[in-house]
């Protein structure tokens, strides 16, 4: 089997982040915020899956839901906005 090259992509000023997009496979993105250090597993946003005409998002805030897009950029910009814990207070 033929691993598929790694793309990284970067997308600077999504709600204040630095968006890192590495290409897993043709259909699969990972995605990270790269203002966090390298190896600090809150780094990770989420995943990028496309199924048939829609990207489907798992958001490591809410891992048991997922979520549907139709163009890749609105799945990355859902990930963008980082989901505060149940009775979590963010400043």
């Amino acid at each position: 089997m033929k691993k598929a090259a790694t793309v990284t992509r970067t997308m600077n000023n999504m709600q204040g982040r630095d968006i890192g997009i590495n290409e897993i496979s043709p259909t699969e993105w990972r995605v990270s915020d790269r203002l966090i250090a390298d190896g600090d597993a809150s780094a990770l946003l989420g995943f990028i899956q496309r199924v048939d005409d829609a990207f489907e998002v798992t958001n490591l805030g809410r891992p048991r839901e997922r979520s549907y897009f139709s163009s890749f950029d609105r799945a990355t910009a859902s990930l963008t906005m980082r989901q505060a814990p149940a009775g979590a207070v963010l400043r």
